[in-house]
C-alpha cells in the first residue's frame, strides 16, 4: 500500500504550529509563567532553609566547641600540673644519680 502524502496547506499549517507554539500561545505562555514562579519561589524556599541550618549548625558547633574548651582547660590544668611534679621528680633522680656516681668514683 502507498502511503498518502498530506496536502502542502497542511504540512505548512503542522510546521507554522511547530515553530510558533501552536494555537494556544497564550495559554501555554501563562502556564510557563506560572511554573517559572513556582520555581523561583521553591528556591527562595530552599535558599531559606538552607540559611537557617547553617546558623543553626554554626550555633550548635560554637556550643560544642565551649564545652570542648572547658574540658580540655579543666584537662591541661590537671596536666600541667602532674608534668611539673614530673619534671621536679626528675631532677632530683638526676642529682641523686650524680652523686652516687661522685661517690662511686670518689669526687666527693
Amino acid at each position: 500500500m502507498e502511503m498518502m502524502e498530506k496536502p502542502l496547506a497542511k504540512r505548512r499549517f503542522h510546521a507554522l504550529r511547530l515553530i510558533h507554539g501552536g494555537l494556544n500561545m497564550e495559554a501555554r505562555m501563562t502556564r510557563a509563567e506560572t511554573t517559572i514562579e513556582h520555581i523561583l519561589q521553591d528556591l527562595e524556599d530552599l535558599k531559606r532553609e538552607v540559611r537557617e541550618l547553617k546558623n543553626y549548625v554554626d550555633e550548635r558547633f560554637r556550643q560544642f566547641e565551649a564545652k570542648i574548651e572547658a574540658k580540655m582547660d579543666s584537662r591541661f590544668a590537671a596536666l600541667e600540673s602532674a608534668m611539673r611534679t614530673e619534671f621536679r621528680l626528675l631532677w632530683a633522680a638526676n642529682f641523686a644519680l650524680v652523686g652516687i656516681l661522685a661517690k662511686g668514683f670518689q669526687w666527693i
